[in-house]
C-alpha cells in the first residue's frame, strides 16, 4: 500500500471526479469562438491544479500540469501490485523512448515530448540509457533497449523499430503485472487494448497493401484475439474480416473500423468506440469502494478527457472545421 487503504483512497476519487469536465464545458470549448475563449473555460475549472498561461496559445503546459497532477494522485492512492502500476508503466516507456531519441538524434529538445513520472523517475531512465546501465530499469525494458541499442550500432535504425520493440516490451511488463493481481477489470482493459491496437495495425496495413512481414513485426502478442488469427485474415477481403471478427468481444466495433477503411476513412469512429469501450469497463464497478476500479476509472476517464482538450485546442488554434470536432468527441465519465 502506498500510504493509503483503498478506502479512504476511493473517498478521494470521488471527490475528484467533480473535476472531471462535464459534457456542457466540452461543448462550450468545441463552440468556443476562440482559442482564448476555450482556454479560459480551463481556467474556470481549475485545470492543472489552477494553473495560468501568460500565452493561450502553449496550452500544452496547461495540459502537462493537469497530465502530472492526476499521475501523481494515481502513484500515491494505488495499492501495492495491484494492477494499477501498469496505467503509470505506459509513461515509463514513453520516456524511455523519448530519452533513446534524444540520444540518438543530437540537439533534439524532448521537454515537451516526455510525460509525467510513472513507476520510474524520468531522471533514473535518462541516467540508465545515457550511462548503458540499465540496472534499475525493468528486465523487460532492459532487454529492449539493448536490442535497439544494438541495431542502432550496426546502422541507421528506424524510430518505428525502436517504438514497437519498447511497445511489445511494455506489454509483457503490463500483462506479467496483471497476471499477479489477478483484477478482472485491469485484466480486461489490457486485453482489449491489445486487440483494438492490432485490429488497427491489420486495417491500416490493408490499407496501404503492405507485406504481410510488415503486418507480422508489428503485432504484439497476448491480445484475446490471437496474433496468428490475424495474419491468417490478412489477404483476406474486408468482408471476410469483418464477418471473422464479429463475434469477438469488440466484434461491432471492429465492424465499424472494418466499414471506415473500406470506405477509405479514417480511423476516427473506430477510436471513439475504443476509448468509450476502455472507459466503460472500470465504470461499471465505479460504486465498489473495495476495488481499484474507481481509481483506474477516473485516471482512464482523465487521459480521455486530456486527449479530447487537447484535440479540440489544437482544431480552434489551426481553425479546423466545427465537424472535424464533433466527431472526435468521446463518452463521459462523470
Amino acid at each position: 500500500m502506498a500510504g493509503q487503504s483503498l478506502i479512504y483512497s476511493n473517498a478521494r476519487v470521488k471527490a475528484m471526479e467533480n473535476s472531471l469536465l462535464t459534457s456542457e464545458k466540452i461543448t462550450r470549448m468545441a463552440y468556443s469562438d476562440s482559442l482564448v475563449d476555450a482556454v479560459k473555460i480551463l481556467y474556470e475549472s481549475s485545470y492543472g491544479g489552477g494553473m495560468t498561461l501568460d500565452n493561450p496559445y502553449i496550452y500544452t503546459e496547461l495540459l502537462k500540469a493537469e497530465e502530472k497532477r492526476v499521475a501523481d494522485f494515481v502513484r500515491e492512492a494505488m495499492p501495492d501490485k495491484s494492477g494499477l502500476e501498469t496505467l503509470l508503466t505506459v509513461n515509463d516507456y514513453h520516456n524511455a523512448k523519448s530519452y533513446l531519441k534524444a540520444k540518438f538524434e543530437k540537439d533534439l529538445d524532448i521537454s515537451l515530448m516526455l510525460l509525467p513520472e510513472g513507476n520510474i523517475e524520468p531522471a533514473v531512465i535518462e541516467e540508465c540509457i545515457q550511462k548503458e546501465d540499465y540496472s534499475k530499469l525493468p528486465e523487460n525494458m532492459a532487454t529492449a533497449i539493448k536490442d535497439i541499442e544494438s541495431v542502432s550500432k550496426e546502422g541507421s535504425i528506424s524510430p518505428r523499430y525502436n517504438d514497437i520493440t519498447l511497445d511489445k516490451a511494455m506489454y509483457k511488463d503490463i500483462l506479467a503485472a496483471c497476471k499477479k493481481a489477478k483484477v478482472k477489470s485491469v485484466t480486461k482493459y489490457w486485453l482489449a487494448n491489445i486487440d483494438f491496437i492490432n485490429v488497427s495495425t491489420l486495417l491500416r496495413c490493408k490499407r496501404i497493401d503492405a507485406d504481410i512481414s510488415f503486418l507480422k513485426e508489428n503485432l504484439i502478442a497476448g491480445g484475446e484475439i490471437n496474433d496468428y488469427i490475424l495474419e491468417g485474415l490478412y489477404k483476406e477481403s474486408f468482408d471476410i474480416i469483418a464477418e471473422k471478427l464479429k463475434y469477438t468481444t469488440i466484434g461491432e466495433i471492429i465492424v465499424v473500423g472494418v466499414n471506415e477503411v473500406k470506405s477509405g476513412k479514417a480511423l476516427v469512429e473506430y477510436e471513439v468506440l475504443w476509448d468509450n469501450y476502455l472507459l466503460n469497463i472500470f465504470k461499471e464497478e465505479r460504486a465498489d469502494v473495495f476495488s481499484v476500479a474507481p481509481i483506474a476509472g477516473f485516471y482512464i476517464a482523465k487521459k480521455i478527457e486530456i486527449k479530447m482538450v487537447r484535440m479540440i485546442l489544437t482544431c480552434l488554434k489551426n481553425r479546423a472545421n466545427l465537424q472535424e470536432i464533433k466527431a472526435r468527441l468521446r463518452g463521459f465519465y462523470a
